[in-house]
């Protein structure tokens, strides 16, 4: 971990959309882990949950389409600047974490109902968090496939992660861009790269997290727990009654190309739930906002101000 070069980069990065986020740091009650949180602007609270491996700063490029509300911007345990959290020995462990994730996240934080915008890893974070606790989350923006979806597909590259060999192997040389490409044409934005539309400097900001921070090393683990050269394990798949229990107004924003799962996920997920509007992103993989940044930001903030003019929206305590 070289935290100060981290911050550099992090900080150069958002520095290229006109933003300089505030920090505040949040200890979990269920885990005793401690996280970074960045905050930007004010107004109703939005929770921004990354998946892996990753970090919060990934949702910059939309960041700034959600002018009028407080966009807290979650490291997740174990990556960017947050603790890793407990191992995870058992399914129950993964799944307790996540029960309680998103209502300890607001807890720390001191607040009480927010809206959730949700991506991958950290979208099976809110789906579980959003049965367990419906009264903690008012509106939920669900970017491509959560994690453990039924129906999910793992890429190659995630299987490979899931051995520690091979993450003990990759450690042994530096990062690189060839290597960061492949990864996101594995998860369906090979279209993006080949028209140019993924911005350099979000390039450059994933190689630094990688260098700079253990989130490799922690989300590797954590992936490891989970999934195998197989393949994802089935007992962790989101059973249907729990999406269907998830009542939060939820808008899918999902690329047709994600190699996680494609339409067909997408539909049999939005069924399920009775309050889930889907719409499919030709030419976008697994990080729609990635590929279309001028389209996601403003659909999902939209969807969010939606609540805010019918009830006057969430509120701080």
């Amino acid at each position: 971990m070289d935290e100060e070069r981290y911050r550099e980069a992090e900080a150069t990065f958002w520095a290229g959309y006109g933003i300089e986020p505030r920090e505040r740091r949040v200890r979990l009650a269920t885990t005793g882990t401690e996280v970074r949180v960045q905050v930007v602007g004010e107004g109703p609270p939005i929770l921004f949950l990354h998946g892996g491996p990753n970090a919060g700063t990934t949702w910059a490029p939309i960041v700034g389409a959600f002018e009028g509300f407080t966009r807290f911007i979650v490291d997740r345990p174990g990556t960017g600047l947050s603790e890793p959290w407990p191992a995870i020995v058992e399914r129950q462990d993964l799944e307790r974490f996540a029960d309680r994730f998103v209502a300890d996240v607001l807890d720390g934080l001191g607040v009480e109902r927010a809206h959730v915008v949700a991506s991958s890893f950290g979208g099976y974070l809110a789906l579980r968090s959003a049965a367990a606790a419906p009264e903690r989350i008012v509106r939920m923006v669900q970017m491509a496939c959560p994690a453990f979806a039924p129906g999910m597909r793992t890429p190659p590259f995630m299987r490979l992660m899931s051995m520690g060999w091979f993450r003990r192997f990759t450690g042994l040389f530096p990062p690189n861009g060839k290597v960061g490409d492949m990864i996101l044409r594995q998860i369906g934005h090979g279209a993006s790269l080949d028209a140019g539309r993924i911005p350099q400097a979000f390039k450059d900001w994933y190689l630094d997290l990688q260098r700079y921070t253990d989130t490799m090393e922690n989300d590797g683990n954590t992936i490891g727990s989970a999934v195998s050269i197989r393949g994802f394990d089935p007992a962790l798949t989101l059973p249907d009654e729990l999406i269907a229990a998830v009542t939060t107004p939820t808008l899918f924003l999902w690329g047709e190309d994600d190699a996680f799962g494609g339409r067909d996920v997408a539909e049999r997920l939005a069924e399920l739930m009775p309050n889930a509007p889907l719409e499919m992103f030709p030419g976008s993989g697994h990080l729609p906002w990635i590929d279309f940044p001028e389209d996601i930001g403003p659909r999902a903030a939209a969807f969010l101000a939606g609540a805010e003019a019918a009830d006057g929206g969430p509120r701080a305590s």
